[in-house]
């Protein structure tokens, strides 16, 4: 019995090509030398800038590619709920850093139950009210809990929203029993320039600067962490320009470098290389690592092919797939696609427009490379790992 799409093969799929129709299409597909090559490049950057790195694992929720980002260096692994801490524990991270706060008893006991098998454990804070539940259930727990004042921005998602917020909090997680303050942490992304990022940053870091020299900071490791896939080059610049003591550990938390894309973190990882000295100084980049493989289902009209995948398939909120090859009876074709485009996708189709060059035929597959990595992962279950030519090497499962 199936237990999810892309699952069935006629024969037993490993070293055989995706392009020989021995699986259900669509299918979402992960390139290892590129999943390799970006976890090599992006460890790379972090312990030349001087920062440990715990990469977002909501972006793949994937307890295989965990591993081999804790493999290749990573410090740790990042996620957004206690259901995420559980499964990145199960791969081996021994420091989690819950980059959201922590609310619900059901959620509590989750991560009391890592605080017991001796991990570290972080979550942010940005209410007394919060703190004052947290302490009272991991008191009764006999555990402490680390807590990061989050820091936040007018407009932007969770987070105290000034100094004054930010330091009563500070002194009421550290009068409290059952928690412990351990570091601030924040999240840039809603930035819209460099000039904020780094005004953003000397804050925060101020901030835990002077919790340090109060005394404040209570836990064995302290914490300043932030940055996601855009602005990282920006915060560890900032974070050496602080000139942070031993005591309090430089973390920075990028996600969807992984798989890159084809579009939203291409064009950023290429502003990155224009401002960054260090990634420019670094052999290689980042390289898409994620692709969709779908039939062409129907050609209704000269010039518009329906494809057969669709929001149930792939990411759509930052720009639409794009078809980036087309193969036949197992074989590339030569054909331009400069000039075709994807306008529009539905629950299980998209409507890609072609060049009359193109002549595509109804059963041809296509090969399309997305944007925004995280909702695609989110719609799959199985992903295959292939090599350059698209052998199927094995699967990849996600615990969403």
């Amino acid at each position: 019995m199936m237990k999810h799409k892309a699952a069935h093969t006629l024969r037993s799929p490993l070293n055989t090509n995706i392009f020989e129709d021995v699986v259900a299409l669509p299918a979402a597909i992960l390139k290892r030398s590129a999943v390799d090559n970006n976890i090599e490049w992006m460890q790379r950057f972090a312990d030349q800038s001087s920062v440990c790195l715990a990469p977002h694992g909501k972006t793949t929720m994937a307890p295989a590619l965990f591993k081999r980002q804790l493999k290749a260096g990573a410090w740790g692994i990042t996620v957004a709920t206690a259901y995420q801490a559980q499964i990145a524990a199960q791969a081996g991270a021994r420091r989690i850093i819950i980059a959201n706060q922590l609310l619900g008893q059901a959620n509590m006991a989750l991560v009391a139950e890592l605080l017991a098998q001796g991990l570290d454990i972080y979550c942010c804070v940005d209410s007394v009210t919060n703190a004052e539940t947290l302490a009272t259930f991991f008191l009764q727990q006999q555990l402490e809990l680390a807590c990061l004042v989050e820091i936040g921005i007018s407009d932007g998602r969770c987070g105290v929203r000034d100094q004054k917020q930010a330091r009563q909090l500070a002194e009421s997680i550290h009068a409290l029993e059952g928690i412990q303050l351990a570091g601030v942490e924040f999240y840039e992304g809603v930035a819209k320039d460099k000039a904020s990022v780094e005004s953003w940053v000397q804050q925060a870091g101020g901030f835990c600067l002077q919790l340090h020299a109060d005394g404040l900071l209570q836990h064995h490791t302290a914490l300043l962490t932030g940055a996601g896939s855009v602005w990282y080059d920006v915060v560890a610049e900032s974070f050496a320009r602080l000139a942070l003591p031993d005591f309090i550990t430089p973390v920075i938390r990028p996600g969807c470098y992984i798989t890159h894309d084809h579009q939203l973190y291409h064009q950023a990882q290429q502003q990155i290389k224009q401002r960054s000295a260090l990634a420019i100084q670094l052999n290689g980049d980042l390289i898409p690592a994620l692709e969709l493989v779908a039939f062409i289902q129907s050609i209704p009209e000269k010039g518009k092919a329906v494809l057969g995948l669709g929001k149930r398939d792939v990411a759509f909120d930052a720009g639409l797939p794009q078809v980036i090859a087309l193969y036949r009876h197992g074989k590339k074709r030569n054909v331009d696609l400069q000039h075709c485009e994807t306008t529009k996708v539905m629950d299980q189709h998209a409507f890609w427009h072609y060049s009359s060059a193109v002549q595509p035929q109804v059963g041809d597959m296509v090969v399309l490379g997305s944007s925004h990595p995280c909702l695609t992962f989110d719609k799959w279950r199985c992903i295959w790992l292939v090599d350059d030519d698209y052998h199927l090497l094995e699967t990849i499962e996600t615990f969403f």
